[in-house]
């Protein structure tokens, strides 16, 4: 029998659910033997059973740090979402997200949430395929907190991305975990180099840096694009030094890696 819509539960309605819940039984479940909505059972359970939250850990190496930062200031997002528009005392959640291809990087994306993991965090994997994307989602102040301490940005993330530090604060293994971290996510390869490109002339700069810093031999260069559109910085790891790059930083995501193999093997 169906429910009248914004009808008030029954306190022996109430009773049910918390004993089918403290039994259980999922939210969907009880939706349906009960015929309502899955956000009414949610707003009751949430009564006698609040979420807890988990502490946040830092159970990562300082290359596995580098790697996240480095992703997030490749293909990452944050954003503010109100739980109510209409009532803004009512909080919201921090929204951190990675942004990968659908079709390329399945195996990235779950060692992206591998190492979110690790953090105690609890990431969400979802994908489009309209759009050929596969998005990592973390909601998390204290994730966001602690990806500050390494980057900053103003209202443009992806303009003014870039290291909040100068590079001999940051140790040499979090300096390559960075440099791969932004090569999985912004970088390409082609017939003879490795190379990163993205609006953010200081992001470019401090994976230049970097590079230089592990010597390896490296050329840049601005493509003036027609429009509105803001200039492209690139920076290209030469063929000279692949094999080094290869062994300093390499690439986690697992398309990518293959891709410079092909280059090693055509010689």
């Amino acid at each position: 029998m169906k429910r009248k819509p914004n009808k008030r539960l029954l306190t022996k309605d109430k009773l049910l659910i918390k004993r089918l819940t403290n039994n259980g039984k999922s939210l969907r479940y009880i939706s349906k033997i009960m015929s309502l909505g899955i956000t009414t059972i949610y707003y009751q359970v949430r009564k006698f059973k609040p979420r807890q939250r988990k502490d946040f850990i830092v159970g990562l190496t300082d290359f596995e740090i580098g790697e996240l930062i480095g992703a997030f200031a490749g293909d990452g997002s944050y954003g503010h979402y109100f739980n109510d528009k209409k009532d803004i005392g009512k909080g919201g959640q921090h929204r951190i997200r990675y942004f990968l291809s659908l079709k390329d990087e399945k195996e990235y994306a779950n060692y992206l949430k591998k190492l979110l993991l690790k953090l105690n965090l609890n990431p969400h994997i979802s994908t489009r395929k309209n759009n050929n994307t596969i998005t990592i989602s973390v909601s998390s102040l204290s994730y966001l907190n602690f990806i500050k301490k390494y980057l900053k940005w103003e209202k443009d993330k992806t303009f003014s991305i870039r290291l909040k530090n100068p590079l001999n604060s940051y140790s040499e293994e979090f300096l390559k975990g960075f440099a791969r971290g932004l090569m999985d996510t912004d970088g390409f390869l082609n017939s003879g180099n490795v190379a990163c490109a993205c609006i953010s002339k200081n992001l470019i700069n401090n994976l230049s840096k970097i590079f230089i810093k592990f010597k390896l031999e490296i050329t840049r260069k601005v493509a003036v694009r027609g429009g509105n559109r803001r200039p492209l910085y690139y920076v290209r790891v030469r063929r000279e030094s692949l094999q080094e790059y290869s062994k300093l930083i390499g690439f986690s995501n697992s398309h990518k890696s293959k891709q410079l193999n092909n280059i090693f093997r055509k010689g």
